[in-house]
């Protein structure tokens, strides 16, 4: 109770720096347990997204499709890290919070901060208010598939995953992007690639004779 309690006026005092001062920091193995209920519920969120936005068909031939998704990759700030043509793969990778812009980013984490406060704090106490979720210490990584669909189309598939370059002691890497960073990313790489797409049809149409 006297956890909960503490962690109840530090919610309510998020501006209060005193408040977080106080709280001692847990233990090792209790920032492992926190940080593991916290990845459980991302990557609970994260496969829901996936199933929900993470494939979409296409009624253009494999090629096709894999070139304008890699156009759109490329024009929204992500770097090819591996690229097959015939097999249908391509890695990209950039700094966080690519693709989002630092605008984004920050509409992310006043989204997810309540879900974050709601795992974290009842197992942290105060001491979850000290923490920060930079994206500076994470590269995102991108995995797209594109494979033969029906009819002649392609079937188009993206994962994304957290790549950490900044380990801070003690505390437990994340696997899973937030869950509105992972919805905003797919929403934007799809618009991006519905453009790319949209620009080669027209430019092969305009040059035929």
């Amino acid at each position: 109770m006297r956890v909960l309690r503490i962690t109840l006026l530090c919610a309510v005092g998020m501006l209060v720096a005193g408040c977080a001062e106080m709280a001692e920091r847990p233990s090792e193995a209790k920032f492992k347990e926190c940080f593991g209920q916290l990845n459980a519920k991302f990557e609970t969120a994260y496969e829901r997204i996936l199933a929900e936005r993470g494939t979409r068909s296409f009624a253009v031939p494999p090629s096709v499709a894999y070139d304008s998704l890699n156009a759109a990759l490329t024009r929204l700030g992500m770097i090819g890290e591996m690229r097959d043509r015939y097999t249908g793969t391509l890695t990209v990778a950039a700094p966080a919070p690519k693709p989002l812009s630092d605008a984004e980013w920050q509409e992310v984490v006043d989204a997810d901060k309540p879900l974050m406060a709601s795992v974290l704090c009842p197992c942290l106490g105060a001491y979850c208010l000290k923490l920060k979720f930079e994206p500076q210490d994470y590269v995102i990584v991108i995995n797209a598939t594109v494979l033969p669909g029906p009819n002649g189309g392609s079937q188009v598939s993206l994962t994304t995953r957290m790549r950490e370059i900044v380990p801070r002691p003690g505390v437990p890497r994340r696997d899973y992007p937030p869950p509105t960073g992972v919805r905003m990313a797919l929403n934007k790489i799809w618009s991006a690639f519905d453009r790319a797409l949209a620009a080669r049809q027209t430019g092969t149409t305009g040059t035929r004779r």
